[in-house]
């Protein structure tokens, strides 16, 4: 039986991110964004959670498949955001030289094979390349079964993860942003938890409520929001960790419970979608509001996140009938549109 609570919270989860980078006007814009920070951390804990399998060893025949498909949209979004921030570049009148030297320039190369850092192509595409890291990861972890040691190191990761922050927020600012929000101190840990949930799923039922997983999940809302004010703007708050918690754990344990059709579905058939579009989606319609010199009205720039949400969906919308269509005619040879 499908989970459709789980579906309606990853909807919730890629709206989240795209208010992430297209944010509302003025203070209550950052505290939305610093909120929407549990985002990220929540996709990581639902691909841990679908990793555990029992009996074990299963999931090894399975790794494959995910690494293949994470891969494809990577070879799918990757040249896509090249052709479209050249297009961007010469919309908007910048330097295409300056641009493609910054591509290609072998720091940014380091940079995506230590630290997952993609922006150069486009920011947000960190995020499918820290996933097949994790993948890689746990395989290791799963083929010398130090499941338990991976557990252990969660807080340590975690615990690195805030030292780097603070410490890049101090003066001097001793790490890059792309040193913590990583494969390794932002996607492992909570990749890792996701799967600890998966295998105590039984006992926290018993001692979890869905009153209680909620409670912890606006307890963080509130702890976001206090670190907020007090430290300013950060990629991950500890309030997150809980929010993200909170809410994956309430959506694993209420299964079964009613939810809006329209989120369950975004859930299960876009959420990835939007994630990946949502940045194209934004530049397009800054363009057309830009044509008509718009760009900088009020009304507009308090419609634009929802704007864009409602655009993604629209587009995945489009994209997945489109590849439905094109399937009944290509079949299996239709691998140059991977499933998103």
């Amino acid at each position: 039986m499908r989970n459709h609570v789980l579906d309606a919270a990853r909807a919730a989860a890629a709206y989240s991110v795209v208010l992430l980078h297209i944010s509302f006007p003025g203070e209550t814009g950052g505290i939305i964004n610093g909120i929407c920070r549990y985002a990220v951390p929540f996709f990581f804990l639902v691909s841990g959670y679908f990793c555990f399998q029992e009996p074990e060893g299963k999931v090894l025949k399975k790794m494959p498949g995910k690494v293949r498909h994470i891969l494809s949209l990577a070879a799918l979004a990757c040249p896509f955001y090249i052709l479209w921030g050249y297009l961007k570049c010469l919309i908007e009148g910048e330097d295409t030289a300056r641009w493609l030297n910054e591509l290609l320039d072998g720091d940014s190369i380091k940079n995506l094979i230590c630290y997952n850092s993609t922006s150069p192509i486009r920011p947000h595409l960190w995020f499918l390349f820290a996933l097949f890291y994790c993948y890689l990861l746990f395989w290791a972890a799963e083929k010398l079964h130090a499941h338990k040691i991976a557990y252990l190191l969660i807080p340590v990761l975690l615990g690195g993860n805030f030292w780097m922050s603070a410490r890049s927020l101090s003066a001097g600012g001793t790490y890059r942003v792309m040193e913590f929000r990583n494969y390794l101190f932002t996607g492992f840990p909570f990749f890792m938890l996701g799967h600890l949930f998966h295998g105590n799923q039984k006992r926290l039922a018993e001692k979890l409520s869905a009153a209680g997983c909620l409670f912890l999940a606006g307890t963080g809302v509130v702890m976001t929001v206090g670190e907020y004010l007090w430290i300013g703007q950060k990629e991950l708050f500890a309030g997150s960790i809980l929010v993200s918690a909170g809410l994956f754990l309430f959506a694993v344990l209420a299964k079964g419970q009613k939810v809006p059709p329209f989120l369950s579905r975004a859930g299960e058939k876009y959420a990835f979608s939007i994630y990946l579009l949502h940045p194209a989606v934004g530049d397009l319609l800054g363009w057309i509001v830009s044509a008509f010199g718009m760009e900088e009205a009020p009304a507009y720039l308090w419609i634009r996140p929802g704007a864009v949400c409602l655009l993604s969906t629209f587009l995945a919308f489009t994209l997945l009938s489109a590849r439905k269509t094109l399937g009944k005619f290509y079949g299996k040879h239709l691998f140059i549109f991977p499933k998103i």
